[in-house]
């Protein structure tokens, strides 16, 4: 790995730090992995030697026995790098022989080699790779993808080591990967950093041995309410297979509002209370007590919104706990429906005030009977379903005259609580939780729990507190 044309112009400064999500990762990984504070400050030298740590990590993984747990590592490079080298079914278990094919990845561009600009950075490249060397650059029919008479892609030396660095710096599984981009550096640089730590136990110690850890949602709303404080950024998550039959790709991202939410959270008791409670409540656990559904990673996938796909999912999840409430302690009721309100507030530009008459009018209706427990599961069963809910309204305020009752004026509300827009869903989500908090504070005997029942044993003491990255594939399906 000596040599050559370009290393006289490549001394401090010799790492490309492109937009592309695969390289720019791989790019902070070499710098974390070179010991350096900045992407800019690597060296010729230190790309010598993340690549020589690149070739003995690969060659170990690659010649590990099945039950060992070095093999895990060439799981995860399996389902990055499928066909190359190293992963291939048919690959030398000789030590010796693997390093040197592996070394070759690696290699400087010789002298009179044909040179074409780097896909990545434009700089001069020798090497051409496909699919099996470049994830999610080609199908299984990659050479009809490629430019007219090309064997591959050209890949300068420094984004080759980059593109291989990748997986230390990104939340890896046996079957997938997810790297980050941000619009703050040091954002995505804390990312990688926890990262590039539990790979290097992936590597030691497997899968099995690690501890319970977040997922790659969790952690990136750690860093974004760590260390976005100047001004509102967005992130997105890209979660990733090179499949040996076919790439897929999954793309998330939070909206600019999200930190400001973040930052506000903790400042409302109220709602910080609620988003703990709710990660309790959305915790499922085995009989032997093991964790199989971590609620802070329900809660922090809902904040994600995949491309063109639904969008305010926290909400929905919330809104789904409705045929539970008979179960929740009065003050889990009280702190939801502040979590919900802060979350319209910051997120959505909505004010729940508006809902005011619309609670008392129902509230006054639930609790004219004397076992209000019928009446508010007929309210329930309409409460997100806007024809329903407004015929149900109009039944309660007749009812209340009937009785010589004056209910309240919700005119001024119909219109958005009844309209087909996000804010009609939005506030007839954020009406139940008003509904039931008012019936916990005039004591309906609903079936609410008391409180002296509450308790946040076990909790967190706020949102994303002290989270890894994750662990298991699973933990990063679809919500």
């Amino acid at each position: 790995m000596t040599g050559l044309v370009y290393r006289e112009t490549l001394r401090v400064g010799a790492l490309p730090f492109t937009h592309h999500p695969l390289q720019r990762a791989g790019a902070w990984s070499v710098m974390t992995l070179a010991g350096r504070d900045r992407p800019d400050d690597v060296t010729v030298t230190d790309l010598d030697d993340v690549a020589a740590k690149l070739v003995r990590d690969v060659v170990r993984a690659s010649v590990a026995a099945k039950d060992s747990a070095a093999y895990d590592w060439w799981k995860v490079l399996y389902a990055l790098f499928p066909n190359a080298k190293p992963t291939h079914a048919g690959r030398s278990r000789d030590t010796a022989v693997l390093t040197r094919e592996v070394e070759q990845f690696f290699i400087v561009e010789r002298a009179g080699a044909v040179l074409r600009p780097c896909v990545f950075c434009g700089a001069p490249a020798a090497a051409l790779w496909s699919k099996s060397m470049l994830p999610m650059f080609d199908t299984t029919k990659f050479l009809n993808t490629l430019p007219p008479r090309a064997a591959g892609w050209p890949v300068c030396r420094a984004c080759r080591i980059a593109l291989w660095a990748m997986p230390y710096g990104a939340a890896v599984t046996a079957g997938s990967a997810t790297v980050l981009t941000c619009d703050d550096d040091a954002v995505e640089r804390a990312f990688v950093v926890d990262n590039c730590e539990r790979a290097a136990r992936i590597r030691q110690t497997g899968f099995s041995s690690l501890p319970s850890n977040a997922s790659p949602e969790a952690v990136t709303l750690w860093a974004l309410r760590t260390y976005a404080k100047s001004r509102p950024v967005a992130a997105t998550l890209w979660m990733f297979k090179n499949d040996n039959q076919e790439p897929w790709l999954r793309v998330t991202g939070t909206r600019l509002a999200v930190v400001g939410f973040l930052h506000v959270l903790p400042a409302n008791k109220d709602a910080d209370r609620g988003w703990r409670r709710l990660e309790h409540a959305l915790t499922r656990r085995a009989a032997d007590g093991a964790v199989v559904r971590s609620g802070r990673d329900v809660i922090a996938r809902t904040l994600f919104d995949p491309a063109n796909g639904p969008r305010d999912r926290l909400l929905v999840e919330m809104f789904n706990c409705r045929d539970s409430i008979d179960k929740m302690p009065g003050s889990t009721l009280r702190a939801w429906r502040a979590l919900f309100a802060l979350y319209l507030r910051e997120m959505c530009g909505v004010d729940s005030g508006v809902l005011k008459p619309v609670t008392e009018l129902l509230v006054d209706w639930i609790t004219a009977e004397a076992n209000p427990r019928g009446r508010f599961n007929e309210y329930r069963k309409v409460a997100g379903r806007a024809f329903l809910l407004q015929r149900l309204l109009m039944e309660a305020s007749g009812r209340l005259l009937l009785d010589g009752r004056r209910p309240s004026d919700i005119t001024g509300v119909t219109g958005a609580l009844f309209g087909s827009t996000p804010q009609g869903w939005q506030l007839r989500g954020q009406l139940f939780f008003e509904v039931v908090a008012e019936l916990v504070v005039r004591k309906a005997p609903i079936g609410t729990r008391d409180d002296s029942d509450d308790s946040d044993d076990g909790e967190q003491d706020g949102p994303l507190v002290g989270v890894d990255p994750v662990d298991d594939e699973d933990e990063q399906g679809d919500v």
